[in-house]
């Protein structure tokens, strides 16, 4: 169905387009990053939207930006063109509008020299993880040396997940993380650690999902396929009490398609109590395809933390089988965002035919049309 006079255009005010815009947990505050090298941050009062603040934050395109979780302060951070990774805390003293609200208290440059292309936070309550991943596919992952203090960074796992691309090449690499506190409840009562890190990251035309184990080493859980094109974005649904995880994509293909991941033998685990400390792991099957490790890789897995682990009976380590449930025809062109709801009940896409696509999860478990937006008209 049709709706109209849903939204209200503003001004954005870069000078150039904007190539990224992320929300904080409540939705109260925006941030926009743009071509024209600057961030803006956002914030709504009453019906509308009025600038904090807008600095310039790279040298090049501002390619991606995210906001921190609400428990460490006001962190935002952004990846450039110029293959850095800025970190930025507002410093309330500052006026706003003043172009110095926003202090840099971190700067990392992309290890392969290539620009970062996507960045995601997770949060366990007051613990904050980063992930990004480079133009050629390296992935990384990192935490804090002390999570009281962002200013200092520490590489926890570092990998490249294909062959390097061409320059000429087009590529697709987009990094999502599960961002609930607890895994999937069959998954954790199978085995998984009940704080294990969760990361979908798409590799071109591929979805690789990975998990940390006991050892809080990251092993490949799940891989998505049956795109017809490149990847331009993943989103993680919220919902682990629904007993499985539901991941979408993106494709150029014009396609939006959804995946649920079911832990193997679920009906017949017990049911439990999620906070006993300790659980007894069951052993499950690894398939699919192992991706060899650069010598990055390697060498961070013979640490006591972090690093990749794809041995099968690996403690704390659950694979899931991999359904996929919808194929949505969303888009007369590329499909290029997808995002979910808060409680992961509805599913928004956007494309190249300048529509916003609204569906909804019905009861019988099928994903049906909910509402259609034209971007591209006045209202």
């Amino acid at each position: 169905m049709a709706t109209e006079n849903v939204f209200h255009r503003f001004n954005h005010g870069h000078q150039d387009l904007v190539l990224a815009i992320d929300y904080n947990l409540y939705g109260t505050r925006m941030v926009t990053a743009s071509s024209d090298h600057r961030l803006q941050v956002w914030d709504r009062k009453d019906d509308g939207w009025s600038v904090t603040d807008a600095w310039t934050a790279h040298a090049a395109e501002v390619s991606d930006v995210k906001w921190n979780g609400p428990y460490v302060g006001e962190i935002l951070a952004s990846i450039g063109e110029d293959g850095l990774l800025r970190i930025w805390q507002e410093d309330v003293l500052e006026a706003p509008r003043s172009g110095k609200r926003f202090k840099r208290i971190y700067q990392q440059p992309s290890a392969s020299k290539v620009p970062y292309m996507s960045l995601d936070f997770k949060n366990i309550g007051n613990e904050t993880y980063l992930a990004l991943i480079s133009r050629d596919g390296q992935l990384t992952v990192c935490e804090p040396v002390d999570h009281d203090n962002l200013a200092e960074w520490q590489i926890m796992w570092q990998d490249y997940l294909c062959k390097t691309p061409t320059r000429t090449e087009e590529t697709g690499f987009r990094v999502c993380w599960h961002h609930e506190k607890l895994p999937a409840w069959p998954a954790v009562l199978a085995g998984l650690d009940r704080k294990s890190l969760s990361l979908a990251v798409s590799v071109m035309d591929t979805v690789k999902v990975f998990r940390t184990d006991r050892d809080r080493k990251f092993y490949t859980a799940a891989e998505l396929t049956g795109a017809k094109g490149l990847i331009r974005d993943v989103a993680w649904a919220n919902g682990s009490m629904r007993g499985y995880d539901v991941i979408a994509t993106a494709s150029k293909d014009g396609f939006i398609r959804i995946y649920e991941l079911h832990t193997p033998g679920a009906k017949d685990l017990p049911t439990t109590n999620l906070d006993t400390p300790d659980m007894p792991a069951t052993k499950a099957s690894s398939t699919g395809q192992r991706t060899a490790r650069s010598g990055i890789g390697a060498g961070l897995t013979s640490g006591s933390r972090g690093g990749r682990n794809d041995e099968e009976y690996a403690p704390g380590k659950v694979v899931h089988d991999v359904r996929l449930v919808a194929e949505l025809q969303a888009h007369n062109g590329a499909a290029w965002r997808v995002a979910f709801s808060q409680m992961g009940e509805l599913l928004i896409s956007t494309g190249d035919d300048g529509l916003v696509q609204v569906w909804k999860r019905g009861l019988n478990g099928q994903w049906l049309q909910y509402a259609e937006i034209d971007g591209n008209k006045e209202s």
